[in-house]
């Protein structure tokens, strides 16, 4: 029987070959060098669609085998030289192709992507560029942004809770914008000891940036990290379904004749009854767990001069869950949360006369009505309800003009931001509303000073209606080219918010959080498909919000946050391989909330480090995705224990690893991707900490242990779509570019 099934897999295999064995095969040869007729080493030379390919020797030259058919689009790329691209038709020599390639500017502003990372000069070093494929094909990830971003050396996986984890910063003290319009609320709500997803679909994106250091004067609202995200832009008419256990999702997208007007629109039900078979004992979903959302992107090019995009999102939770309490030992608390969603948001971007300036002028508005009922299970009289309504509205106005080598950004922002937060049970109160106006100015210049060296300097003034204050905060960037391939940045910039407390402890901000951030980066990058990244970094915190005992807020907290990340991403160095590893130590202490004094946050870790390897299997036409993921321990407050410091106790070690399989096929006129993924491949049981109750038994507080709800989960997902083939988006990632 063993036997049989042996030669079955091996036959099924063959079967499988036999297609790409029959296909023709030409061979393509040629050399790649510089204006100077100097060669180019690790260039990038492969056909359009095409899993067949190589990178260049140290004498410029490539040799291989393709199956493409003509009239073939021969692409040769390399990270410090402007890509090129050669036809090459029937009855054209395929041998001694000489193909030069133009070195780029050494200052150019435009970012360097390198499907993972983007590093450039004047302040864009620290960030960290992905595609949507990066996200989908992470196991780690399960589909959402936030938690494959988790990856990424300087953010922290802290498993029990959403939000962007910056070198020892809070979630709030990371912003993220589209097209430069802040999203508020950019997670779900009312989930307990897990994670909430993110609210925006990654496929509504073509590009995703975290600066995970300093960051431009033209951006604020954050004291940590800020996060970019770029929408889509147009695409062929398609219609695509996709299905799993956890959501079933369908849309189409329309692209008019004139290839000017472009609409998409997907709406997608999602249902956790799949869940409750993966749940531990300890954990129950007693109620309905459902979600549906519905989006719709736009884009409008009334001449060749404008653009104009539009996004509107709705979504609409339903949740429940029952945790166990300390006290009573065996009793849950149950909740049920009802959440509604709102986003819409406008982009008009002009190119005047003469392609030297650029104007955008952007809109946005965002309105969160979010319901949460608790009660005890044993007693239900013990009830109660807490409502908030969160409402943000933003406009901006920015310019970008050339003058020579000068690139010049400057414009203005105003943002007004209200909540309502009110609680019943047995009487009802509410908190006073927070109403904040926040007027903003800057302007920024990105300059070479040498051919070697370019700098970036920057000024960001703020006024703030809530805090009544204004406040100026200058940025600073210089970037020494030391090779073609390697530089060193220094940058320094000061940034300012007010605490995002009003929700969690109920605090309305009375004056701005500061932070001061000083980052020195080493870059190397001898290709498109090769980076290695080494940064030290020293953040200074000032005007930290407190809690005195009586529950007396202030701003009298300061700390410090510093360290080193590491990030090494590569492709093809072992055949048909990609790899991304990631170490970050952090040194972070903070007086802050109810700490007395500086101490280490419960977000930070002081070691993280993770891995994720993909391998692309050509014989199958098949990707093969490992994460793994460690940290050290985190703190907590153990009331048991005595000790002047609030967080006085640590959680052990976390280890994590999670696998995913991709496999994109084609039937008629329908192409699709099948995926199948294990989250936690060793059944590890993580602590995130402990809810202790609020009185003491026998002079001991009780507690419960906080973990994730399930040990492993297991997700099957297929996506077909009629109209674009979506299995280039695997096709093209930098795996096949040196592995061919």
């Amino acid at each position: 029987m063993k036997h049989l099934i042996s030669r079955t897999l091996i036959r099924l295999l063959l079967i499988l070959c036999i297609p790409m064995s029959l296909a023709a095969q030409r061979q393509i040869a040629g050399t790649v060098t510089d204006t100077k007729d100097r060669p180019i080493v690790l260039a990038n030379v492969y056909p359009i669609n095409s899993f067949d390919g190589m990178a260049t020797d140290s004498l410029g030259r490539f040799r291989f085998t393709t199956s493409s058919t003509f009239p073939m689009r021969l692409v040769v790329s390399h990270i410090n030289y402007h890509s090129d691209t050669l036809t090459i038709r029937k009855g054209d020599p395929m041998e001694n192709i000489r193909i030069r390639l133009r070195e780029t500017d050494d200052y150019k502003l435009s970012e360097v992507v390198v499907s993972v990372s983007a590093f450039g000069v004047g302040g864009k070093q620290n960030k960290t560029v992905l595609n949507p494929m990066d996200v989908y094909t992470n196991p780690s990830g399960n589909g959402d942004l936030s938690m494959a971003l988790r990856q990424t050396p300087g953010l922290q996986d802290v498993g029990d809770r959403e939000g962007f984890f910056v070198r020892g910063g809070a979630s709030w003290e990371t912003a993220v914008t589209i097209e430069g319009i802040r999203v508020k609320r950019f997670f779900g709500k009312n989930r307990f000891d897990a994670p909430a997803r993110s609210r925006f679909e990654t496929g509504m994106f073509s590009g995703l940036s975290l600066s995970t250091g300093g960051y431009g004067a033209t951006e604020g609202g954050a004291l940590s990290g800020l996060l970019r995200l770029r929408l889509a832009g147009k695409s062929p008419s398609s219609v695509g379904i996709g299905i799993s256990p956890l959501f079933v999702n369908g849309g189409g997208g329309h692209l008019s004749r004139s290839n000017r007007f472009y609409i998409e629109q997907n709406a997608s039900v999602s249902d956790a009854a799949y869940i409750r078979l993966l749940l531990k004992p300890e954990y129950k979903l007693p109620g309905t767990n459902r979600s549906y959302a519905y989006n719709a992107r736009t884009i409008w090019n009334p001449t060749s001069q404008d653009e104009v995009k539009g996004l509107f999102l709705f979504v609409h939770d339903l949740s429940s869950s029952a945790l166990r309490i300390p006290s009573p030992a065996t009793a849950y608390m149950l909740y049920a949360g009802r959440n509604t969603y709102g986003f819409g948001m406008a982009v008009w971007r002009h190119d005047f006369e003469g392609g030297k300036t650029t104007s955008t002028l952007s809109a946005g508005y965002s309105e969160d009505h979010n319901r949460l009922h608790r009660q005890l299970e044993i007693e239900p009289d013990i009830e109660s309800t807490f409502r908030t309504v969160e409402r943000d509205a933003n406009i901006r106005l920015r310019f970008d003009s050339r003058i020579k080598a000068w690139r010049l950004s400057y414009g203005s922002d105003y943002t007004y931001s209200e909540a309502k937060s009110s609680v019943r049970e047995d009487k009802s109160s509410a908190l006073p509303t927070l109403r904040e106006h926040l007027v903003a100015a800057y302007a920024e210049a990105l300059f070479p000073l040498s051919n070697r060296i370019s700098a970036t300097a920057g000024l960001r003034a703020e006024y703030s209606g809530l805090t009544e204050s204004a406040i100026v905060l200058p940025r600073l960037s210089a970037t020494y080219k030391l090779s073609p391939s390697s530089r060193i940045t220094l940058d320094a910039g000061g940034y300012a918010a007010p605490g995002d407390y009003y929700l969690s402890h109920g605090i309305v901000p009375q004056k701005r959080e500061h932070s001061q951030q000083y980052n020195l980066t080493y870059e190397w990058r001898p290709s498109r498909t090769q980076v290695l990244r080494l940064q030290a970094y020293d953040k200074e915190y000032s005007r930290l919000t407190t809690l005195a005992p009586d529950g007396t807020a202030s701003n009298l907290g300061k700390g410090y946050a510093r360290g080193l990340d590491f990030f090494w991403k590569a492709s093809g160095l072992i055949r048909s391989f990609e790899h991304w590893f990631s170490y970050s130590y952090t040194d972070a202490r903070r007086q802050y909330l109810f700490s007395p004094d500086q101490e280490r946050p419960d977000f930070v870790a002081k070691h993280t480090l993770s891995t994720v390897l993909k391998y692309w299997c050509a014989p199958i036409s098949s990707l093969f995705n490992v994460s793994m993921s460690w940290r050290s321990g985190m703190t907590y407050h153990d009331p048991n224990i005595v000790s002047p410091a609030y967080l006085n106790a640590s959680l052990p070690a976390n280890f994590s690893m999670s696998a995913s399989y991709n496999y994109p096929f084609k039937y008629k006129k329908a192409g699709g991707v099948l995926v199948f993924s294990v989250h936690n491949l060793f059944n590890s049981d993580p602590t995130y900490g402990y809810r202790f109750g609020d009185k003491p038994i026998g002079g001991v507080y009780p507690s419960v242990r906080i973990s994730t709800p399930y040990r492993q989960f297991y997700m099957v997902g297929l996506f077909i779509n009629f109209g674009i083939d979506r299995r280039q988006e695997i096709m093209n990632t930098d795996i096949k570019i040196k592995s061919r």
